[in-house]
């Protein structure tokens, strides 16, 4: 019966949160910038006759939507005494919108929730009872080292696949770049560097936030703690939008110049492109929706037969295909700066981490971290990261991780003029070394009481109650340096960064991290430069 009030708790939550995310949502479609997906387009030259691109939705001064604008003009054509008045059009905001793309994100989180509730019972159990913000707290310190247990298939196919859907809520909530294709150019590289910064924010959100694994259900009380996920979901995610980019371009639009069967059309667009239709159902759109191209039922789909017929017989040229060299031209004066210092005044770095400790049985540490820098001035900058690492070849049912934090100065001599930069940091901190011994035998025989509804196990086992573990924190200092090599003012690749990390802790079960040595490689998000 406990079970049952348990269940039942968590999906009212789960509901609760669905229906203020799906209540939100349906506000902002009927307020906002709705488009008809399957309503028929007009062609256009006839090498290039349908890509859907709106020159004006480039321009500021211009209105970048014919249904927006047309709700600008007022029902009333008259004035009050008679006269005819002119219709009003509003000029379109450019600026990112942040209203819907939050309800899209949230329902798209509310959905992760429900699961969770639905498949998990720690999630369960943790969320109805106990003190939820010492249990948030709780989980957030718990969080260590690098990987989570979740397996490879959520590390690396599911959590990217989040990231990819989090960068196309990006895309289609941020008006100058939501038509943007691969092959744009700049325009292009710049769209996805935003997408990674939101990415970043939401996935972070999902792992620690108050509307996270960590708030509901403290995932980490109770399953395996690792920062994987913080820089996984967001850094694969953007390279699985790129992947379906390339899909789209090189495979499906080649498709649609072929065929005009829309239920092949729908399969080829759902399932080659997962992450963009389902960004599309949060919109409360057709997942198979293209911004580019037109609709593939009704009035579209009769069009679309006739302009394949017309390709197969060699009197048109390909439909569909990406943007000419003339749009292209235009998306990218539309959000062209004049040139800037390669300067930036503000850089976030993700990056993947491999240390050697040089000490005790000399263990080697993988993991990754993150970490943000303000310029202070041409040659100096203030620099704090966070990073996590586990420790290899332990034995079954053992594992050993190391947590750093740190801040400090960077001298980068030559960032003001040169795109190869070097640059030599000192920082300072603490480490935290955990060595943790799972006892495999009470932790299968603690589920199974509390499955089988043993009052001796009231609530679902935490970690700690079927491991024990070992830990030690202590003052870090870190210092080397590296090299950066500047790829366009949004992006920079940190080649090589080595460093020498020296803590004063004792030994943990067999890990001596008092003397390191840590190689590095990520790429940096530069703001305030473009």
């Amino acid at each position: 019966m406990s079970l049952l009030v348990l269940v039942c708790r968590s999906w009212f939550v789960a509901m609760v949160l669905g229906s203020i995310a799906l209540s939100a949502g349906e506000q902002s479609a009927a307020t906002g910038n709705v488009a008809n997906v399957d309503a028929p387009m007009p062609g256009g030259s006839q090498n290039h006759k349908l890509t859907a691109f709106d020159t004006a939705s480039l321009d500021p001064g211009a209105a970048n939507d014919a249904p927006h604008a047309a709700s600008a003009i007022s029902s009333d054509a008259t004035s009050s005494d008679g006269a005819p008045s002119h219709p009003k059009l509003e000029r379109p905001s450019t600026s990112f919108q942040w209203k819907p793309a939050v309800a899209q994100y949230f329902l798209e989180i509310s959905i992760q929730h429900a699961w969770r509730f639905a498949h998990e019972e720690g999630t369960r159990d943790a969320t109805g009872n106990g003190h939820w913000f010492q249990n948030w707290m709780g989980s957030i310190g718990e969080t260590r080292g690098w990987d989570d247990g979740d397996g490879w298939h959520a590390s690396y196919v599911a959590h990217p696949l989040n990231g990819g859907i989090y960068g196309f809520i990006e895309q289609q909530n941020d008006p100058l770049y939501r038509k943007v294709e691969w092959g744009d150019g700049r325009i292009y590289w710049v769209s996805r560097v935003r997408a990674l910064a939101f990415a970043a924010i939401a996935s972070t959100q999902w792992t620690l936030g108050p509307m996270s694994e960590a708030s509901l259900g403290a995932e980490a009380l109770h399953s395996s703690p690792g920062f994987i996920d913080l820089v996984n979901t967001p850094g694969l995610g953007i390279m699985e939008m790129m992947g379906e980019d390339m899909l789209d371009r090189y495979v499906i639009i080649p498709v649609e110049n072929h065929t005009a069967n829309p239920w092949f059309i729908l399969v080829c667009r759902t399932l080659m492109n997962p992450a963009r239709s389902f960004a599309n159902l949060m919109a409360f759109k057709y997942g198979w929706t293209r911004e580019t191209r037109p609709g593939i039922f009704g009035e579209n789909h009769v069009m679309r037969k006739e302009l394949v017929r017309e390709y197969r017989e060699g009197k048109t040229g390909a439909p569909f295909g990406p943007h000419t060299a003339v749009e292209r031209e235009k998306m990218n004066n539309a959000v062209e700066r004049p040139p800037s210092s390669l300067l930036a005044p503000i850089e976030l770095e993700a990056y993947f981490l491999y240390t050697g400790f040089l000490q005790g049985n000399k263990s080697t540490c993988l993991g990754g971290g993150g970490q943000g820098a303000a310029r202070i001035s041409p040659s100096w900058q203030i620099v704090s990261e966070v990073n996590g690492c586990m420790t290899i070849n332990t034995p079954y049912a053992q594992s050993g991780d190391s947590l750093t934090f740190g801040a400090g100065p960077r001298w980068t001599p030559r960032a003001a003029e040169h795109r190869v930069s070097p640059f030599a940091q000192l920082l300072f901190g603490g480490q935290r070394i955990t060595y943790e011994i799972v006892d495999p035998v009470k932790k299968n025989d603690l589920i199974t009481a509390y499955t089988n509804g043993d009052s001796s196990v009231p609530h679902y086992p935490r970690r700690s109650d079927y491991s024990v573990q070992y830990q030690a924190l202590g003052f870090n200092m870190t210092m080397g340096g590296g090299i950066d090599v500047v790829l366009g003012r949004p992006l920079a690749w940190r080649l090589l960064e080595v460093d020498y990390s020296h803590s004063w802790l004792p030994p943990v079960h067999g890990i001596n991290a008092s003397q390191g040595m840590q190689v590095r490689t990520g790429l940096v998000l530069r703001l305030g430069n473009w």
